[in-house]
């Protein structure tokens, strides 16, 4: 806001049925966190407390009730996604009402985002654009093409296939063009050495109710959303703020008065102005070998 930058906050809603492994998976690993942080405390060990700590953070229904009171308190406004947040930035992305979407998660493109935004938490690094028109040129496929290659790399609403990377998914889709070719090869595959089969499909991987989910997601249909920015209710937001969460007066007040400042600032700047410098990155370029 301070670059004039208007921003539109949107929070996910039910994720879809065949997300739910994921979550189970995601919801134990915090808990295995949680333990490693106990012990990490107990024999002093400081450093690695404080990195399971941050592995081990939960977002709770009240933590993401209190954001949204308070974005809305400040004057911003919010998108209730009916499921996936990031596929409802994409279609909103898409339809013109926003110049990117700002996220870490790399789905947002294979939902279709024109403009993905990296870096935005991250303040030591300058931020990253990635546009999916030169993705797709660069790697020389089209969407569909590009959908499969996101979930044969691994995704959230399918199992992966053991043995295959981001390295050779690439390699497979560009050769075979669809995961109905690729899985048929890879069916056929076997070792030069063992001349037992060099990879196994498994039974879970369901790429087609993946790709179903990514074509056709469960969405507000943007033309419907009108977004308006108003000036905060300083009121009740310090009331909010201080008396009911605890948060510094002075440190409140000097918050409402950069919110005031940005937007007497007048119209909006080009998200460009907030790069540092512009630098086109080839998308082709391997960096994991793995």
């Amino acid at each position: 806001m301070n670059h004039g930058i208007k921003p539109i906050w949107v929070f996910d809603g039910k994720p879809p049925e065949k997300k739910k492994e994921e979550l189970k998976r995601r919801h134990e690993s915090k808990v295995i966190a949680e333990e490693e942080k106990k012990d990490a405390v107990e024999v002093g060990n400081l450093v690695e407390a404080k990195k399971m700590a941050g592995r081990s953070i939960r977002v709770t229904p009240e933590m993401t009730a209190d954001a949204k009171k308070m974005l809305r308190l400040m004057g911003l406004p919010i998108v209730e996604a009916t499921s996936e947040a990031e596929a409802q930035c994409a279609v909103i992305c898409s339809a013109g009402k926003v110049y990117a979407v700002a996220t870490e998660d790399m789905d947002a493109l294979t939902f279709g985002t024109p403009i993905l935004i990296r870096g935005f938490n991250n303040k030591k690094e300058p931020l990253t654009e990635i546009n999916l028109g030169v993705v797709l040129k660069e790697f020389g496929m089209t969407m569909k093409e590009f959908v499969d290659l996101c979930i044969l790399c691994g995704c959230d609403y399918t199992v992966g296939i053991d043995g295959i990377g981001p390295v050779k998914a690439f390699k497979y889709i560009q050769q075979n063009k669809t995961l109905e070719a690729v899985v048929d090869k890879l069916s056929k595959e076997v070792s030069k050495t063992t001349k037992e089969k060099k990879y196994t499909v498994p039974a879970g991987f369901d790429y087609e109710t993946a790709r179903k989910l990514f074509y056709k997601p469960d969405v507000v249909d943007p033309a419907k959303l009108e977004f308006k920015w108003g000036k905060p209710d300083e009121t009740e937001l310090k009331k909010f703020l201080i008396t009911e969460k605890g948060f510094n007066e002075t440190r409140v007040d000097s918050g409402l008065k950069k919110i005031l400042k940005s937007q007497s600032q007048g119209t909006q700047s080009r998200l460009e102005t907030f790069f540092v410098a512009h630098k086109v990155v080839s998308s082709t370029k391997v960096t994991n070998p793995n």
